[in-house]
């Protein structure tokens, strides 16, 4: 299965686990793929995502062939999803 299946596929805790582990795995095996190598560079790529709106039907279809099923949801734990962003940094 390739990332973008496994993409398609998160639909808990676990399966995001997961692929939080094959993100990593990722990016050990396929560098050359990845425009976002650096931990800055993947930061300011989150953040360019969202400004460039990442809610915008087909948006991620367009970007990255296979993920067309992904759905769009306009309930985004923005707080959440800052907290983890946040305590990645200080978690061991």
């Amino acid at each position: 299965m390739n990332i973008y299946e496994e993409l398609e596929k998160i639909d808990g805790r676990e399966a995001f686990i997961a692929f939080v582990h094959r993100l990593t795995n990722d990016l050990e095996h396929n560098r050359e793929a990845w425009a976002n190598p650096t931990l800055e560079d993947y930061l300011q790529g989150i953040a360019s995502w969202v400004e460039d709106g990442v809610e915008k039907p087909g948006e991620a279809a367009s970007r990255f062939p296979g993920t067309e099923k992904i759905k769009r949801r306009s309930d985004v734990e923005w707080e959440r999803l800052a907290f983890l962003l946040f305590a990645a940094g200080r978690y061991e």
